[in-house]
């Protein structure tokens, strides 16, 4: 992809130094107020879809980033990528209604979630040489390496898969630079 080409990312790359995922809700919501809605949905789409590559749908929710999955899933509807939605939309109604966008509330639903009980999760914390490997451990009865996988997939593939889509949203809506 050459610098000069008009793709969703020229687009939203700009949005990264705008938004505000790292200090609650409020903060959030205030920080998306004056862009465009088509702006701010593709790019939470884009985040979850990194966060969901990189470390799956427990990097997601656990990070700041779980504050756009109602964003994100929105995004994945108006590019037509409804079945990733869908799969977004499963895991968040894991944690909850109303989706908790606020991060310790979020943590909190996710290990609530998982039906162990507190002393279960002290052990496995005490016993993990890793945190990471200990909320791995912790949240494995969600089943998030499935949702992971047919993220995976159908971010590949759904409408000609996400970079695709994204480009001929963001070409619909004169939103490429």
């Amino acid at each position: 992809m050459s610098e000069n080409e008009k793709t969703y990312w020229n687009a939203i790359e700009p949005t990264f130094e705008v938004v505000n995922i790292y200090d609650g809700p409020e903060k959030f919501l205030a920080s998306i107020a004056d862009l465009p809605r088509a702006m701010v949905i593709v790019y939470a789409a884009h985040f979850c879809l990194s966060e969901v590559h990189n470390g799956g749908l427990l990097q997601f929710f656990w990070n700041s980033t779980g504050v756009l999955a109602p964003e994100a899933i929105e995004g994945f509807v108006a590019i037509r990528m409804p079945e990733a939605a869908a799969a977004i939309d499963q895991a968040c109604g894991m944690l909850g209604l109303p989706y908790p966008r606020d991060r310790h509330d979020r943590q909190t639903a996710l290990l609530a979630a998982t039906g162990r009980s507190d002393e279960e999760i002290d052990h496995i914390f005490k016993s993990s040489d890793s945190l990471y490997r200990a909320y791995v451990e912790v949240t494995r009865p969600l089943d998030f390496d499935t949702l992971d996988r047919t993220i995976w997939s159908l971010a590949a593939s759904e409408n000609g898969g996400f970079d695709q889509a994204a480009n001929r949203f963001f070409e619909g809506q004169g939103l490429l630079p």
